[in-house]
């Protein structure tokens, strides 16, 4: 386990029991929502705003409340009021506000109060144009979910935009979450406030790198009036309204002149770096006694194993696929070669149509007639069908790089998109991902390489992290040029790492190989010529992809002088890190060891005039080195250049030796040999 990145992402277990009352000074704009005047098109002078901004929101305000509903609980009341100065076209879509509502029952979630207002200063006069009831829009997404939309009218360069919404729902489980931060644009004055009855209890998540204004608690007391529904079974009887006092925590949090998180290069997902709350329910009292929800892994992985789209078609006999296993496995004489057979069966035959899910959305025999599924429809087929040969199979639940961080100490199960699987075979662990057929037995997509992840299992369930750091990622190019009568005349081979493997074979299927080299062909433009261009154990996930071509050095014939890069054929052309200074860490998606190596015969009539200089640099102690070996024997030049990283995390402050670093990479990897003709 490697701990790290809290310094960007704070988990806070803050239950709403008896909470600190604390505020820092605070300069709230308060910007009287529905009135403006000329003076609020003039933005403030403010460094988080620049000449590439967009459009700046000049107020977010959020505020949650409880209100009693039929169901003899609570239900809770979210409002949201914003808005924001547009400064030119390329903020159009902040005018397009999108919301989705769940409907489980007939008493789901729901929207009402929604206004919304375009202001424009026109000769020093204000206009405003309202947006029209009839024009906020309802799209049934699918039995449980429907999206409301609408536009706010007259939007050009300059225009403020207002606008307001409720949101309704019976839904204690999670409660709004709230971003202070936009990943594009600043905000001058963010703002969320909670009033939480004491009959529930949630756990608070706290993200992002930047403090507080306003950061208080207190408490307080309310009158909920909530409908106890009539026993059906009894005649007579009538649902009847009771009136229940309860004491209430109530929380307000505000951020002021929030820069736009700007997405830096080597970042798994910025959303994991915006400044941010979360929270969910871990606690309810009735009265008279307090029931615990997903407050623990123990729970979390009780509530998995017991639900209809996770744990327990994979736990019933399922007899029904016996056959479907003896197909599968093959003649293979060991255990592992038929958990091998089985597993690659899986990949090849049933096609993956959604990474992000990891239930089950039909069920298994579905799954088996339809030969298609999610990745949770997939895998947990997959769990099936182990089990059913009596091997110990379990799912293991993690949340991928793009979908952001997950909590290895409290359970938030939204957080978790992906499922994998876990064979255990002996004392040997496997973990198999069956959605794609390009991975190899026993590996993972680099998407899944985010962290803690969690065993969900009745045996053993457990903690497992797949951290970037432990991805060995190794890389071995060789250059050969020799005299002939075209010329210069070279074979070029690379032999690519396991996770780059991966990538290219999904890179093929989009392109094919015939693209592949008319696009090398045209990045060394009129360089050299390819030709004989061939891959290798394409189709073979557990080897390596080898690339391999033959090519001639297009040198003007009687050139004076000849300049030759033997870096010619590197990916690294400039500094990645370029910008002066960074806020957040560098990810990169795995460690790396490329070794590349160079030997060219020089051509007849010409000699050596300058020669790149052998050198050798370490980084931070034993995080990373780069060497560089250059010599000349006779009439040969050989070359050997290796550029290692042992760790593929590293913190903001480690970001300016680490530029440091790569521009002197750069550099020396840019330096040519100077041939001069005799």
């Amino acid at each position: 386990m490697i701990v790290r990145r809290l310094t960007a992402l704070i988990a806070i277990v803050l239950c709403f029991f008896a909470p600190q009352s604390y505020s820092i000074a605070q300069d709230k704009p308060n910007p009287h929502f529905g009135k403006l005047g000329p003076a609020d098109f003039n933005l403030p002078s403010n460094p988080i705003i620049d000449t590439n901004t967009n459009a700046v929101v000049l107020a977010d305000v959020g505020t949650v409340h409880f209100v009693g509903n039929k169901h003899s609980w609570f239900s809770w009341v979210y409002k949201r009021q914003t808005r924001i100065k547009i400064l030119n076209k390329s903020a159009f879509d902040l005018a397009t506000r999108k919301l989705v509502l769940y409907n489980g029952d007939d008493d789901g979630e729901k929207l009402t109060d929604v206004a919304a207002t375009t202001y424009n200063l026109e000769n020093g006069q204000i206009s405003e144009t309202h947006l029209d009831k009839q024009d906020i829009y309802s799209t049934k997404i699918d039995k449980n979910l429907t999206e409301m939309k609408f536009t706010l009218p007259a939007v050009k360069e300059g225009s403020i935009i207002e606008f307001t919404y409720t949101e309704t729902s019976p839904y204690a489980y999670n409660l709004p979450s709230w971003s202070f931060q936009s990943d594009k644009y600043p905000c001058l004055w963010s703002e969320y406030q909670v009033s939480i009855p004491q009959a529930l209890f949630y756990v608070v998540v706290r993200e992002g790198i930047h403090g507080y204004v306003v950061d208080k608690g207190s408490e307080g007391n309310e009158s909920y009036r909530v409908t106890e529904k009539a026993d059906r079974f009894a005649l007579g009887t009538q649902d009847e309204d009771l009136y229940v006092h309860a004491r209430t925590t109530k929380h307000q949090w505000a951020m002021k002149d929030i820069p736009a998180l700007r997405a830096e290069r080597y970042l798994y997902t910025p959303a994991n770096y915006l400044d941010r709350l979360e929270f969910q329910l871990s606690k309810t009292y009735n009265g008279s006694e307090y029931k615990d929800w997903t407050n623990s892994w123990a729970k979390a992985t009780d509530e998995l194993l017991e639900r209809e789209d996770f744990g327990l078609p994979i736990a019933e006999d399922n007899e029904w696929l016996d056959d479907l296993v003896t197909r599968a496995e093959g003649s293979g004489s060991s255990v592992l070669e038929q958990a091998r057979s089985i597993y690659y069966y899986v990949s090849s035959h049933f096609t993956c149509t959604d990474h992000d899910d990891k239930y089950i959305t039909t069920t298994l025999r579905n799954v088996v007639k339809k030969n298609s599924g999610t990745v949770g429809d997939i895998n947990l087929l997959l769990i099936a069908m182990l089990r059913r040969k009596g091997w110990q199979a379990d799912p293991v639940v993690l949340s991928t790089r793009d979908h952001g961080y997950n909590l290895s100490s409290y359970p938030v199960l939204n957080k978790l998109n992906y499922v994998i699987a876990r064979l255990k075979l002996g004392d040997k662990a496997w973990y198999l991902d069956a959605s794609n057929p390009d991975l190899g037995f026993g590996r993972l997509p680099g998407e899944c390489y985010n962290g803690h992840a969690r065993i969900i299992s009745k045996k053993d369930s457990a903690s497992v992290y797949f951290e970037a750091d432990s991805l060995k990622e190794r890389r071995t190019t060789m250059v050969i040029i020799a005299n002939s009568e075209k010329g210069m005349e070279g074979n070029f081979q690379t032999t690519l790492g396991d996770q780059e493997s991966y990538n290219f074979r999904q890179m093929m299927i989009k392109k094919g190989q015939k693209e592949y080299f008319k696009d090398a062909q045209a990045a060394f433009g009129e360089d050299l010529t390819l030709s004989n261009g061939g891959i290798d154990s394409l189709t073979s996930p557990e080897e390596p992809a080898k690339v391999h071509y033959d090519f001639v050095l297009n040198n003007p014939p009687g050139s004076a002088v000849v300049y030759i890069n033997p870096m010619l054929w590197n990916d690294l052309r400039k500094n990645p890190f370029t910008a002066a200074e960074r806020r957040y860490p560098i990810e990169m998606p795995y460690t790396s060891d490329e070794n590349y190596i160079f030997s060219m015969e020089i051509p007849q009539g010409y000699v050596v005039d300058e020669l790149p200089k052998s050198t050798k640099v370490a980084y931070n102690g034993d995080q990373g080195f780069f060497e560089y070996l250059i010599d000349q024997q006779s009439d040969r030049i050989q070359m050997r250049c290796r550029l290692r990283l042992n760790k593929a995390w590293f913190p903001a402050e480690d970001y300016g030796s680490l530029r440091d670093f790569f521009t002197y990479v750069v550099k020396k990897e840019n330096e040519a040999i100077v041939l001069k003709k005799k």
